[in-house]
């Protein structure tokens, strides 16, 4: 099994993002988890607070919302900022977020492809130049959040998939 999900008979399946297989695109959060290395938890009467003990985005980010279409998937194209860290959060449904390594050849190449579930409560940053599609909603359409300085002179526009395209599954 490769990180970032197994190849299934005509596409790929989207693994749960962790901060071992995301790795080598970037960073995890598990906000809802508790204490641990980069995040600090807080607690009073009835409630819990969880952030980053560092600025989550090495840039001054502005914060976005988009709208996307659920399962079942076919990944087609993708787009990269090289310069830029974009931090991506679910609103109130799990996300399948397609990814890439960043690389300089372009386009972006179908046997590269992995997805990821980001459930509830998980922020994942994505290093700059990671070739990423936009997230999808696993049990349908839903709305996510996205912190990204949107001042990016590397920002490539989006390519179609070499060899694609790729279509997403979620585990059973």
């Amino acid at each position: 099994m490769s990180a970032g999900g197994r190849v299934a008979a005509d596409g790929i399946v989207a693994l749960p993002a962790d901060a071992e297989s995301f790795a080598p695109f970037g960073r995890v959060f598990k906000m809802r988890a508790g204490e641990q290395e980069g995040v600090v938890v807080t607690e009073g009467l009835g409630w819990s607070d969880a952030y980053t003990a560092d600025p989550i985005t090495r840039e001054t980010p502005s914060l976005g919302m988009t709208v996307a279409p659920g399962l079942p998937y076919e990944c087609t194209q993708m787009e990269r900022h090289r310069n830029v860290e974009e931090a991506l959060m679910p609103g109130a449904d799990a996300l399948v977020l397609t990814v890439a390594e960043a690389s300089e050849s372009a386009p972006p190449r179908a046997e590269h492809v992995r997805a990821f579930v980001i459930e509830p409560g998980t922020v994942v940053v994505l290093r700059p130049g990671v070739w990423h599609d936009a997230c999808r909603g696993v049990a349908g359409p839903t709305a996510y959040y996205w912190l990204a300085s949107c001042v990016d002179s590397g920002s490539s526009p989006w390519t179609q998939l070499e060899g694609g395209p790729v279509n997403v599954e979620v585990a059973a």
